[in-house]
């Protein structure tokens, strides 16, 4: 056995053993017996880090002029079912002419140590310690991975406050502990709902309202002239000839599986189409699959989506009304605009700021929103309004709104050592 392969399997065994310390262990001999694994993992991978903190350091000198640098800390894979905020504001804040850092959450020995996606931002599988060459990073960090902020030479934190820290699964007192944290010590906070900014105002008045955003030509290619090629598994239901009204994203306990199957019951000529993963298996014991008009078609790649988007004559955000969804920004409520595709949603605070958005929270109501959704779909001054909405509120925008108070709040320059 050669000596990288024994040095892996030492720190998987090492990396499982913490782990089961840190169940079962009371704190006060969790924490020395943490940091003493997480020394022997640095010293098993010591020639690693030094060769992935080399290629950091000739990264920054090949893009001198590119500022901020910025490291996406490890949250999502690159190539998650569902391309998500983390991706979008990295792809964004390259463009912008920033210089970024997505480090994958797990190392994949087969792919490249830094990979260009495109120019000013490179995928990483690579230790977090090879960072520590960088002086006071910028840091993007999420409430579910905000104890990477240690892992880093003084740090300049950008925490992303994306939802109700109770929709996270985990620890929920080791959640609201970094979370107040980072709101008490970011240098910038981020927050993508209006409820959310209200909750931490008090403590934190200059935190930016940064809600999601759109690619908008990724998901305008349809109503720009270019037509897609039904989906395979679409057009069964496009050949029915009856509208198709669709949802695309999370299939959680947060969808209000009731509802739509009340309204699918109401408007039997209509179709309807689920697209997104079972996030956590409520849809197979919702009984939406038993309903003859309601197609859910599993997980699509977010290259597919405006294949399917585009075959959409209204789409739907069912949600459920509660804490957790009056501080969701829907990911998908500009791609669905870009798409010129009429909304009907229930009335969650911060979709319900937006007037060309239709809401309805019975299944009567809803069924008659769908209803004039059909008739606005054919509304050119309508779909231009949400046309203007959805160019206004691109991730571009979003970026340029980060960067503006990077600037503003820091030195112009990251420290680059």
């Amino acid at each position: 056995m050669t000596w990288a392969k024994l040095r892996d399997k030492l720190g998987r065994a090492v990396s499982i053993l913490r782990g089961v310390l840190a169940k079962y262990l009371p704190p006060p001999i969790k924490r020395p017996l943490s940091r003493f694994g997480k020394a022997v993992l640095r010293f098993l991978s010591r020639k690693q880090i030094k060769i992935d903190s080399e290629t950091v350091r000739l990264t920054i000198e090949t893009n001198p002029d590119r500022i901020p640098v910025i490291v996406f800390a490890p949250s999502l894979d690159w190539n998650v079912q569902l391309f998500q905020r983390p991706q979008q504001l990295a792809l964004a804040l390259a463009r912008q002419g920033a210089l970024v850092f997505y480090i994958q959450p797990k190392r994949d020995p087969q792919a490249p140590i830094v990979q260009e996606m495109l120019p000013g931002l490179f995928l990483c599988n690579i230790s977090i310690h090879a960072f520590e060459v960088l002086e006071q990073p910028f840091v993007y960090l999420l409430t579910w991975n905000g104890g990477y902020a240690c892992e880093f030479k003084s740090p300049r934190v950008i925490y992303d406050y994306v939802d109700d820290i109770n929709v996270f699964y985990g620890n929920q007192e080791v959640i609201a502990r970094n979370h107040v944290k980072m709101i008490q010590s970011a240098d910038l906070v981020l927050v993508t709902a209006r409820k959310l900014y209200d909750g931490i105002a008090p403590d934190r008045p200059d935190a930016v309202y940064c809600p999601n955003g759109v690619e908008y030509d990724h998901f305008a290619i349809s109503r720009n002239g270019h037509r897609h090629s039904p989906p395979e598994d679409l057009l069964p239901i496009i050949e029915m000839g009856k509208p198709i009204i669709g949802y695309y994203g999370a299939l959680a306990r947060w969808f209000d599986y009731d509802l739509l199957k009340q309204v699918a019951g109401l408007r039997k000529s209509y179709s309807f189409v689920l697209i997104g993963p079972d996030y956590d298996g409520s849809i197979r014991t919702s009984g939406i699959e038993a309903i003859e008009n309601i197609r859910w078609l599993g997980v699509k790649t977010y290259q597919e989506l405006p294949a399917y988007l585009q075959y959409f004559d209204a789409a739907i955000i069912p949600f459920l009304l509660s804490d957790i969804t009056h501080a969701v920004s829907p990911l998908k409520l500009f791609e669905y605009m870009a798409g010129g595709k009429p909304i009907v949603a229930t009335p969650m605070r911060e979709s319900a700021q937006y007037d060309d958005v239709l809401f309805a929270i019975n299944p009567v109501d809803f069924s008659q929103q769908i209803d004039t959704a059909l008739s606005l779909g054919r509304d050119p001054e309508y779909l231009s309004r949400i046309d203007r909405l959805a160019q206004g509120n691109t991730w571009d925008a979003r970026a340029l709104t980060i960067l503006d108070e990077i600037n503003a709040r820091t030195t112009p320059e990251n420290v680059k050592n």
